[in-house]
């Protein structure tokens, strides 16, 4: 009921409002009563009339604040078909996967319930037998503790889950300030990955205050780098924050994942969560080895020599390479290969043991140059559209950005795209956004000079005027381009109002916007007259009305698309500017009919009120509104040629070709190992 109620007390308030106004400006010329009777009668329906908005106010807020299990239930949808494709990316090509086995590491201050072993497909019964619900997921790098809490989260997100089961969401840990509270910014981060579900900021964090969120906070291995000191590092502060993470019962269920060997490095300084189960996951044995590798081929015979390596000799260089799932995959990729004329394959496994046999990284670096390649031309939709030169020397770019990125940043692992700008040289980026403020400003002054001579005005006073009052919003507009600083992407929502219940609530915000507008308007308007307030009245109400766009009620959407923020800030920011235009100019055409003649409002509303709203639309959407996908165009310029121009569509091609994993808001390169070998190897 709650749009529905408030977008007819909007209507009814519209009404009586403008049917005050109306009246009050035919008696104040009719019959010459006074401005201060007039604002009475305008100010008349305002007093019952939020009395009733007020009230239709409280039971939004009433069922907003009963339908947590529906929101519950909603958000766990999502999770269920971000996760899907998370694991999809993660198991490659085939979708076959290894039932990983792992061992429960006793330590002080444990959980209770943990079986000594378990393993990948049973991992959900094990969860939930420990007491209290803290689970610690360490291995070694590649072993696969990702796709082990991917599977947790699609065990627990089941569509037969009871409404009040909690709700599993995965973040990653690189990008906590530690200095945020945990459920602060688990909450933000769930509204960021999910917004457009519609749950908002405010539903996030009562979900997350109610405990009917469980975190599953993803490499916490990632935080720091080697050389950090351990009284600086960041995990420090955050195993601090997640030991204080409590409930009503005690400890609060949380699922962390990190590398066995920092981990390790960690407790060995008294360093981690108290009353969690740690559980290591073993190396790929090398039965599970063979069955992997014979899965994915077509004719096993191939790999028979590699196979008997890893059941002959388990403790062979080889056969540790060979491990990790992840290697595994790495190996498959590059030597199912086929030539794109011919179908028969590029290279053979038996390659792999002419390798050095005394070096560990001999088997990783060999594996590593042949993947990338092999991924492109193995691409499901586009292998054509980058050639793997490009593609390797981009993504190697990134990946040196990253690793030369402070660990205080919060970007080790995720390529934001908004945040990418320090790459192409910061100072030259900001100088060439201050530039693009000041050629814009120009353009739309010269555009105001010409409209005011097309219009036949007395242009020097009102040209003078109108340059005064556009020159503010510029001056700040310059100093927000020279910043270092960039603000939060705004979310668009544009395609939710194709839907009746959206476009009713935006109908019902612009009445409200309207109308205080006017309201305002007309009590100004008793100094400068009630035409002026009138018009004045009908500018900010549009503007307030237009910037309150509803936010999305439900709906099932794929996983958060990372160009999506860039690209909606973009929108927001020029969807403002030419809204802007025509409310201004709508509101000379109202201000001169009244005043003048309808003629000469069309006149000034066609010329110097499109102008003028153009100028204040650009200043405020672009730079004051917005300004992270401006910022990210002016950054494509200047990267002069170290990165495409279409950067968002390379990394989603790459997404494609399961270089890169999407993680919220950021892409991430699909391995650890891959981002640090391509920061070592900026060229093939």
């Amino acid at each position: 009921m709650g749009a529905s109620r408030t977008g007819r007390v909007a209507v009814i308030y519209f009404v009586l409002q403008a049917t005050a106004a109306v009246l009050a400006l035919w008696l104040s010329k009719q019959f010459q009563v006074a401005r201060l009777a007039a604002t009475a009668i305008t100010l008349a329906p305002t007093v019952p009339v939020a009395y009733l908005a007020w009230e239709a106010y409280r039971a939004d807020r009433a069922e907003a604040a009963a339908d947590t299990d529906a929101k519950a239930k909603t958000l766990a949808t999502a999770v269920r078909g971000a996760e899907k494709q998370q694991r999809e990316q993660l198991i490659g090509d085939g979708g076959h996967r290894i039932d990983l086995t792992f061992t429960h590491q006793r330590e002080p201050n444990n959980a209770t319930g943990a079986r000594p072993r378990g393993q990948l497909t049973d991992i959900v019964a094990y969860y939930k037998n420990l007491q209290p619900a803290r689970l610690v997921i360490t291995g070694a790098p590649g072993a696969g503790k990702t796709l082990l809490a991917v599977e947790l989260i699609l065990g627990l997100a089941r569509p037969d889950r009871a409404d009040t089961d909690l709700v599993p969401v995965r973040c990653s840990l690189p990008n906590w300030d530690t200095d945020r509270p945990l459920h602060e910014w688990v909450a933000g981060q769930i509204h960021e990955q999910f917004r457009a579900t519609g749950l908002s900021l405010a539903d996030t964090r009562r979900l997350v205050q109610e405990h009917r969120i469980l975190p599953i906070l993803d490499g916490l291995d990632e935080m720091d780098s080697a050389a950090t000191p351990p009284g600086r590092r960041r995990t420090a502060r955050a195993l601090q924050q997640l030991n204080a993470y409590q409930d009503h019962s005690g400890s609060a269920p949380i699922v962390l994942t990190c590398r066995t060997a920092q981990y390790t490095e960690l407790a060995a300084l008294d360093m981690r969560i108290r009353e969690a189960a740690r559980i290591e996951i073993d190396p790929v044995a090398p039965a599970q080895a063979t069955a992997y590798l014979t899965a994915r081929t077509e004719s096993p015979a191939r790999w028979t020599s590699i196979l008997n390596e890893l059941t002959t000799a388990p403790d062979s260089t080889l056969a540790h390479a060979l491990s990790t799932p992840w290697r595994l995959n790495l190996a498959a990729t590059a030597y199912e290969e086929r030539h794109p004329e011919t179908m028969r394959h590029i290279r053979e496994p038996d390659d792999l043991l002419d390798l050095d046999s005394d070096s560990p990284s001999a088997v990783r670096d060999h594996l590593l140059a042949l993947y990338l390649p092999a991924a492109i031309r193995q691409h499901p939709t586009r292998p054509d559209r980058y050639s793997a030169d490009q593609a390797h020397r981009w993504l190697a770019a990134l990946a040196h950005h990253l690793a030369t990125t402070p660990a205080s940043t919060r970007t080790s692992t995720d390529i934001v795209l908004h945040q990418l700008w320090p790459m192409a040289d910061p100072r030259r980026v900001r100088i060439a956004d201050a530039l693009l403020t000041v050629l814009l400003a120009l353009f739309t002054f010269a555009a105001l000079f010409m409209a005011l001579l097309l219009a036949q005005l007395p242009g020097s006073d009102l040209f003078v005027s109108l340059a005064v009052l556009m020159a503010l919003p510029w001056l700040m507009a310059v100093r927000t381009a020279s910043r270092a600083a960039v603000p939060t992407p705004r979310k668009a929502h544009l395609h939710q109002l194709r839907r009746p219940a959206h476009f009713r609530r935006l109908t019902g915000y612009l009445m409200v916007g309207l109308t205080f507008g006017l309201t305002l308007g007309l009590v100004s308007g008793r100094a400068s007259g009630l035409e002026d307030g009138f018009a004045a009245g009908l500018v900010a109400g549009l503007l307030a009305g237009l910037g309150t766009l509803p936010k999305p009620l439900t709906s099932d959407v794929a996983p958060t698309d990372p160009r999506s923020s860039v690209r909606d800030d973009l929108v927001v920011g020029l969807t403002t500017g030419l809204a802007a235009s025509l409310v201004i100019g709508l509101s000379f055409v109202l201000a001169f009919w009244l005043t003048i003649d309808l003629a000469a409002g069309l006149a000034v509303a066609l010329g110097p009120g499109l102008a003028f709203g153009l100028s204040y639309g650009l200043a405020g959407g672009l730079y004051l509104l917005t300004g992270a996908g401006r910022r990210y165009v002016v950054f494509l310029c200047c990267s002069r040629g170290q990165l495409p121009h279409r950067l968002g569509g390379f990394l989603h091609w790459a997404y494609g070709a399961g270089l890169l994993r999407i993680s919220g808001l950021a892409y991430q390169f699909r391995h650890q190992e891959l981002q640090d070998w391509l920061a070592a190897h900026p060229h093939r």
